[in-house]
């Protein structure tokens, strides 16, 4: 047990929970720096989300009309991938994968620059951190369009795993099988944003179909027994976002969050922040606020702090 991760937990001590390696893994790039980082950058004051979102429309909507305009353009995306680098090195985050749409790095110049910028960030503000970035595409997407042209962006090994997000049940698994074919192809981890809207066979199904490696979200796993013995059988991790969780009305609250029933049958688990610009809720907030709501002991979030320190080559030190 982390001596500094406990006493941060007990005593509310951020400090404390700042200094401890952590990890980040589920983080949408674009909305991966927080508000009073971004607004020192532009200037300018910007809105606070409201305690409860009217599910993911209403998110949508909020980032749409409330933050966009602030911070529109290929520079503004740059200068918020550079505020998600200046968080993981505020918060010592040791493993970072952020996931990058096809759009945002056509819209910056294409894959040269793109990994030219993020590499100067990574380098600039945290050299030490094992970054994994992740090609996520939307659930809406041409599936086929896709999968003939995403070897231009995986081939070279930059890409280390695959996503889709962006609404659940849009298309059958089974139509995302092309997409994930290549990404096995190029060994890339296999990753859906599933079970979050979608139920306890939906994400069993989806890692059936398309032979995935980890889930984004998952919590509804735990409505079924036999499913989180599925997971935790065959090894499947559940990337969770509380706070994303609770506003968006997925999860009542901290304390009635489904982690706790994942973590007590056995699922592997991470902790991470999913879109902190819009959750305005950092990494050492969402353990804090899991281990003040009585959701999970310390012990048990030492557990998942470390589990997300396993790159894919071992612990991270």
């Amino acid at each position: 047990m982390e001596k500094a991760f406990y006493e941060g937990l007990v005593e509310g001590n951020i400090d404390k929970l700042l200094s401890v390696p952590k990890s980040d893994i589920h983080n949408h790039s674009s909305k991966g720096c927080r508000s009073a980082w971004l607004q020192d950058r532009l200037n300018c004051k910007l809105p606070k989300p409201p305690a409860k979102f009217d599910g993911l429309d209403g998110m949508h909507e909020w980032f749409s009309t409330e933050i966009k305009p602030y911070c529109k353009g290929s520079e503004k995306l740059i200068l918020r991938w550079e505020g998600a680098f200046a968080e993981a090195k505020r918060n010592n985050i040791k493993r970072l994968a952020m996931n990058f749409g096809v759009g945002d790095i056509e819209l910056v110049g294409g894959g040269d620059f793109f990994k030219e910028t993020i590499e100067t960030f990574h380098n600039e503000y945290c050299p030490d951190t094992v970054f994994e970035p992740e090609l996520t595409y939307p659930s809406f997407c041409d599936v086929q369009l896709e999968a003939d042209r995403i070897d231009e962006y995986i081939s070279d090994g930059y890409f280390k795993s695959i996503d889709v997000c962006g609404g659940e049940n849009v298309q059958p698994f089974e139509a995302f099988i092309p997409l994930y074919k290549k990404a096995e192809k190029y060994n890339l981890t296999k990753i859906m944003h599933v079970g979050e809207t979608g139920s306890a066979e939906d994400v069993r199904k989806a890692v059936d179909v398309l032979g995935l490696d980890e889930i984004h979200h998952g919590i509804n796993a735990a409505a079924s027994k036999e499913v989180m013995k599925f997971l935790a059988d065959n090894q499947i991790q559940l990337n969770v976002c509380p706070s994303s969780n609770v506003m968006l009305g997925f999860a009542d609250s901290y304390g009635a969050h489904p982690i706790k029933i994942l973590y007590e049958n056995g699922v592997k688990l991470t902790i991470n922040t999913d879109d902190l610009l819009i959750f305005d809720s950092t990494i050492e907030n969402e353990y804090l606020m899991l281990y003040k709501s009585g959701a999970l002991i310390a012990e048990a979030l030492d557990e998942i702090r470390i589990n997300g320190l396993k790159s894919r080559g071992g612990l991270i030190e």
